[in-house]
């Protein structure tokens, strides 16, 4: 779910061109929301940022202003607000680095109450092992070389995620999560790191706050697994990259990617079907080794 927006972000122009033009109408929040007729608290949280509007709540505050004449100019800063792009190159160098960023991610999941997570061929941060996640952020692909991180920042952030997995153990929470059978069979480092994080997938089957399900080679994509990507409410997606954390707080993209979601859990499989399928990925890398 967003947060308040940085400073001259897409979404910090839009909401400060939003507050100037109820300012312009002489009415107080209050004043302006109940011409709405909307909470208070809605229209504040769009004011600062911290909650991205519709197409259709802009154009009541554009009708409610009296304002139409701006509706070019706030449609250019709702698509450009829709997206936002957060590099890892520029974060970690800040203050507190990758672990700053982990926490960040950690403070997004502790505000949400669901969190729907896809993967097509990694495993999600949530049920790694340490060993796990030490040797891929190693990768050429990890903090250190995309994000310039130090090996004390690789730390902080494996101390964060290990932070963060308390989650799982969250009894507010919903955490739906759909994982490639490809990411079973990935080894990242050695056989015994990938035996390892086998346990442990397998032992948060049936976990009562994760509905954790496998999709299997063998299945019909419902989707193209382009990439993953996670849901926080109905506030947020979040697609990862190798360089950079895509924001997307448009609600009808949301929905899309709930639809997406939805689709990919139809064709997984949970519960005792899941555990089995990561019992036999065991059972092989053993037979290999």
């Amino acid at each position: 779910m967003p947060t308040s927006p940085p400073p001259g972000s897409d979404r910090a122009r839009l909401a400060a061109k939003l507050r100037e033009i109820r300012a312009a109408t002489g009415m107080s929040g209050n004043q302006f929301a109940k011409r709405l007729g909307w909470p208070q608290s809605r229209l504040s949280k769009i004011e600062t940022g911290a909650q991205f509007p519709t197409g259709d709540d802009v154009t009541m505050w554009l009708e409610g202003a009296g304002a139409q004449g701006e509706e070019d100019v706030v449609s250019d800063l709702l698509r450009h607000a829709r997206v936002e792009s957060v590099s890892f190159r520029h974060e970690f160098p800040k203050p507190g680095g990758a672990g700053a960023k982990q926490r960040s991610v950690r403070e997004m999941e502790q505000r949400a109450s669901r969190v729907a997570t896809f993967q097509p061929a990694v495993l999600p941060g949530l049920v790694q092992t340490p060993r796990y996640m030490r040797e891929l952020l190693a990768l050429p692909s990890g903090p250190v070389q995309m994000g310039g991180a130090s090996a004390a920042d690789v730390e902080q952030l494996v101390a964060v995620r290990i932070d963060r997995q308390s989650l799982l153990h969250d009894p507010g929470k919903v955490l739906p999560m759909v994982v490639g059978e490809a990411a079973l069979w990935s080894r990242i480092g050695s056989t015994e790191t990938q035996l390892g994080q086998l346990d442990r997938l397998q032992a948060l089957v049936g976990l009562r706050t994760v509905d954790l399900r496998i999709l299997p080679l063998s299945a019909v994509m419902p989707v193209a697994p382009l990439h993953g990507f996670r849901i926080f409410d109905t506030d947020l997606v979040v697609v990862e990259t190798f360089i950079r954390d895509n924001l997307f707080m448009d609600p009808d993209e949301i929905e899309l990617y709930e639809v997406l979601f939805r689709h990919l859990q139809a064709a997984a499989v949970a519960g005792d079907e899941a555990a089995g399928l990561i019992q036999r990925v065991s059972r092989q890398l053993i037979a290999e080794s």
